[in-house]
């Protein structure tokens, strides 16, 4: 829609379009094909994000052993708040592509709830992931002085949703900055031009959030891989040990000696399986040996017993821990591409908003940004299942009790 404007002074007639949104620029129609193709876009990651990570929740709800697995509490509050940016973000981004802003330019409320949840939820899932990382780092690093516990994961539940309101209250109240509608990326936000509010947010996020959690990884992995070369020159002292073992008992052999005969029995005449102890048993007899030599028969029996149970024992130990370091790994590895993901989805978002950085943001750079940020949400449980062996499991016998469901009604 267009409107005349007629000078008074020179009669002379300009047209400019027509603008209903309050002073908000128009860059394409709401049926023209960059609408379509934001809108399209953006239904494919809200849907995907929904979908995704009300999978994830149900699947550990639903696990007994997922659900009280207390690390599983946090990657729950994760989805919560994938979920809080889903529902409270991208589901209005989806009308303000087609509207050009106009519900939410034209309601404060929820402008309010559109920038309240949307950033609140997002500063969530950056203090969830720093609290995912601090408990890997102290369950694989320090596990002696801090064991897993519930009180410690309630601590760090906390914690991740006081960051957020915290971030909140200032521009909720107008303090020191405010929620507006940017018709650069179809939601409202802070004033990012409130530099003192960018560099707060920028601090807290980048300047500690992102360091401690690299600092985190980096400790769990080097841990581990001191971890795994002990175990490496662990099992290569056995396996030389038992190669020196098999030589010199050639040499060093245990000599049971028979008085009447003069003859010796070593070690690798000793029985290691019960075939050979009945056997050795029957010669020691046809031999006829004395009551000692049967004694000292039995005594060398009793000691090859104690250490067959030894090795057994250290055996099933070394693989119980071989076991516990992979699955650190694929954790520690599962938190490194979390993080990984975050970063690599929200810093575009950061840096083309930034107040001090002179960039020209253009329409579809400012909805490229938005739109990668919101598949950050989609991203997380995708990793986290796809990185989890039991989800993946629990996916499966949902799946198949769905089209076992699906078979029965039809």
């Amino acid at each position: 829609m267009v409107i005349t404007e007629i000078n008074e002074h020179d009669n002379v007639s300009t047209t400019t379009p027509y603008n209903p949104y309050r002073g908000l620029r128009i860059d394409h129609q709401p049926t023209s094909l960059v609408a379509i193709v934001e809108g399209l876009t953006m239904i494919i990651i809200f849907l995907g994000s929904l979908i995704v990570n009300l999978i994830a929740l149900v699947a550990i709800l639903r696990d007994k052993k997922l659900r009280r697995n207390v690390h599983n509490w946090l990657i729950i509050n994760l989805i919560i708040n994938d979920l809080g940016i889903t529902i409270t973000s991208m589901s209005f981004s989806i009308i303000s592509v087609f509207d050009h802003g106009y519900f939410l330019v034209h309601s404060d409320i929820m402008c309010l709830i559109n920038g309240a949840g949307g950033t609140g939820f997002s500063f969530g899932n950056f203090a969830t992931i720093l609290a995912i990382s601090l408990d890997r780092f102290l369950s694989v690093v320090l596990p002696n002085r801090f064991p897993p516990s519930k009180t410690r994961i309630i601590i760090y539940i906390v914690f991740c949703w006081m960051v957020p309101i915290a971030n909140i209250i200032p521009p909720s109240f107008e303090l020191i900055s405010d929620f507006k509608y940017h018709p650069f990326t179809h939601h409202c936000s802070p004033i990012w031009q409130a530099c003192l509010y960018y560099i707060i947010c920028i601090i807290i996020l980048f300047g500690i959030t992102v360091p401690v959690m690299v600092f985190c990884y980096i400790g769990v992995f080097w841990t581990l891989r001191r971890q795994q070369q002990v175990l490496r020159s662990y099992a290569k002292g056995r396996a030389d040990d038992d190669s020196l073992d098999d030589v010199g008992e050639a040499d060093d052999s245990l000599q049971v000696t028979n008085p009447t005969t003069n003859t010796g029995l070593s070690l690798d005449d000793l029985p290691s399986r019960e075939g050979k102890v009945s056997e050795t048993v029957e010669e020691s007899s046809t031999s006829n040996l004395d009551g000692h030599g049967v004694c000292k028969f039995d005594e060398v029996k009793s000691n090859q017993e104690k250490i067959d149970k030894k090795m057994i024992k250290q055996r099933s130990k070394r693989r119980s821990l071989q076991k516990k370091l992979t699955t650190d790994k694929r954790i520690a590895m599962t938190g490194t591409l979390l993080v990984m993901t975050t970063v690599v989805c929200w810093a575009p978002y950061c840096i083309v908003h930034s107040c001090f950085i002179p960039i020209h943001v253009t329409h579809s750079l400012g909805v490229f940004t938005m739109w990668l940020a919101y598949t950050n949400s989609l991203l997380d449980p995708i990793i986290y299942s796809f990185m989890n062996r039991r989800v993946r499991a629990r996916y499966h016998a949902m799946m198949s009790n769905f089209r076992m469901t699906v078979c029965k009604k039809n």
